[in-house]
């Protein structure tokens, strides 16, 4: 392949696929739970988790392809779907407002039902990768894309980052050096973390009773209800003119309302 020329043993097959079982993951982390019940209906209980997932390569990962064949370890590093830390917070609120009072908006003031959920988290993890075709990219000349080139130089800012920096772009293409051709880059896999992530949920639900087995329940849903801008890993494909900005982010806040009979 450095020569231009096709070295295989076998000139009739340009490449040959091998099917194995390779995905390895393990995992370890602690999680404690709190949770309580309050005067007026008030129920809150959380959940914070920390833990490391680790793997050679992962279902989740972005290309799920070893950089090199024959030498797996330089691709073990946290998994693709890592979350270092986590917090979640669930609320909910029977409201107490005119439950004795039989005036008419009483009907419809009491009974109420309000929710919610916040999830807060660290960053996922993500490779800086080239999927140019060689001499550009593919470093080692195995005729397999997606290869890491070496790291930068250590007076490149690689973790801290703010959200502004995300949007600006992280670091130049230029700032990582590309391997002698025909060697693997020294660059590890997942060593750099995305944006981090928070969203509240919240929800207003009242089951209204026409008849003894017969009522219907109203429900309004706000998803992302903050409309918080979660923005998505960076471009992380040295090729691509976005390299190194986060170019998407997820879905901005959403209202949903239903109606469900009960009978």
């Amino acid at each position: 392949m450095l020569d231009g020329i096709f070295n295989g043993i076998n000139s009739n097959f340009g490449s040959i696929r091998l099917v194995e079982a390779v995905t390895n993951s393990i995992y370890h982390g602690a999680n404690l739970r709190i949770r309580r019940s309050f005067q007026n209906g008030f129920l809150l209980q959380g959940a914070y988790t920390y833990g490391k997932a680790i793997g050679e390569i992962d279902d989740g990962s972005v290309s799920n392809n070893f950089m090199d064949a024959n030498n797996h370890r330089i691709d073990r590093s946290v998994a693709s779907f890592d979350v270092r830390q986590q917090l979640s917070i669930v609320g909910v609120w029977q409201m107490p407002f005119w439950k004795s009072s039989n005036h008419w908006a009483a009907h419809i003031v009491r009974g109420w039902q309000l929710s919610g959920t916040s999830i807060l988290q660290t960053g996922m993890p993500f490779s800086i990768t080239n999927s140019a075709a060689f001499p550009r990219g593919d470093y080692n000349a195995d005729n397999s894309g997606l290869d890491r080139p070496n790291a930068p130089a250590s007076s490149v800012v690689v973790n801290n980052w703010q959200r502004s920096n995300y949007l600006r772009g992280l670091f130049l293409a230029s700032a990582f050096p590309v391997p002698i051709p025909g060697t693997d880059g020294n660059l590890g896999r997942n060593v750099y973390r995305g944006p981090g992530f928070a969203e509240t949920d919240l929800s207003l639900a009242k089951t209204f009773r026409l008849k003894e087995r017969l009522g219907f329940q109203f429900r309004v849903d706000a998803f992302n209800a903050f409309n918080r801008v979660n923005l998505n890993n960076p471009v992380a494909d040295l090729s691509n003119t976005n390299f190194g900005r986060s170019t998407g982010s997820d879905a901005p806040r959403t209202f949903q309302a239903k109606v469900r009979i009960e009978f």
